[in-house]
């Protein structure tokens, strides 16, 4: 029995304990892991990710997946980058608009239409990055001259710690409360748990769905927003891949894909496990290569202790 409940606890608390021992690790194999410095130059870099793997849990907790939050990254960035000349505040809002937009358009393909996430994402995935391409003429759109309130966002600090932590904390709260204490996010578990069921319960499935792509989208395009203000310059290939570190995250963190089942806590600390992993990695002076090779078995492990837990439930 009491072995049980040893089994038990270390499959509830996986993901937590994963993270404390790898910390543990880290601070043994570098002397430099533990400096405040690099602390914060692994949060700040897991900023990004956080905002929108964030977003995926919303997606993949109703039973979907968003294989566009890169392109969608990437084509809000350059919709910032070609206005922000005219003025930054409207660049801003039109990013964001155009993260929406692309969310909504994944929403209604997959709800209305009836199409699978996997195809109806892909889709928006080429297609927006084909129109990242054909505005930049695939070429880094330079953000000249930008003020310093907006160079503050990915740059800047408030007292130690650099602003874009500030905002993914922001985030995070945000994503919680809407999952843990509104009536949306009580539909989106319902959804991802029996589609059917929450249909004759009354909740309107279709606008749950298209919302949780609008909300993804509208995340993808904050992040653009942190890394062109970071680096001042909109990149063609922005945001390429990231859909698959934010799906690594959320299923680290023990959300699935049958639905229903995990939250924004889990992902986050799915995110702080591919950071610390990743910085422990750079330091050791690993290849890159080998660190996605380590990437994937991470994910397999992930996906294991998942259906571990998912049968003792």
């Amino acid at each position: 029995m009491r072995d049980s409940r040893i089994v038990a606890f270390g499959l509830r608390w996986s993901h937590l304990l994963a993270l404390v021992g790898l910390v543990i690790v880290a601070s043994v194999l570098s002397p430099y892991f533990l400096e405040f410095r690099n602390i914060m130059n692994v949060l700040r870099g897991a900023s990004v990710l956080c905002i929108v793997a964030v977003g995926m849990t919303l997606v993949i907790l109703s039973r979907g997946v968003d294989l566009s939050v890169g392109s969608i990254l990437g084509l809000s960035g350059a919709t910032f980058a070609l206005l922000a000349a005219t003025d930054v505040r409207l660049a801003i809002v039109a990013a964001l608009a155009v993260g929406v937009a692309v969310g909504l358009v994944n929403g209604l393909l997959v709800a209305w239409l009836g199409l699978q996430p996997f195809i109806a994402t892909v889709a928006t995935l080429i297609a927006a990055r084909g129109l990242v391409y054909i505005v930049s003429d695939g070429a880094n759109i330079i953000v000249r001259d930008p003020p310093s309130w907006f160079e503050a966002i990915g740059s800047g600090h408030l007292g130690p710690v650099p602003v874009p932590i500030f905002i993914a904390a922001a985030v995070v709260l945000a994503l919680w409360f809407l999952l843990a204490h509104t009536a949306f996010g009580r539909h989106v578990y319902a959804v991802g748990a029996n589609e059917e069921a929450a249909r004759l319960y009354g909740v309107k499935v279709r606008l749950i769905k298209v919302l949780v792509y609008c909300i993804s989208g509208l995340l993808a395009a904050l992040a653009s927003i942190i890394q062109v203000s970071r680096l001042t310059v909109a990149e063609p290939n922005a945001g390429q891949l990231i859909e698959l570190d934010a799906i690594a995250a959320t299923l680290i963190g023990g959300t699935t894909f049958d639905g229903g089942i995990g939250g924004v806590p889990g992902t986050v600390l799915g995110v702080l496990i591919l950071a610390v992993l990743g910085n422990l990695l750079n330091l050791k002076g690993v290849s890159p290569f080998v660190q996605m090779v380590l990437q994937g078995g991470i994910i397999v492990i992930a996906v294991v202790v998942s259906e571990l837990r998912q049968r003792r439930r």
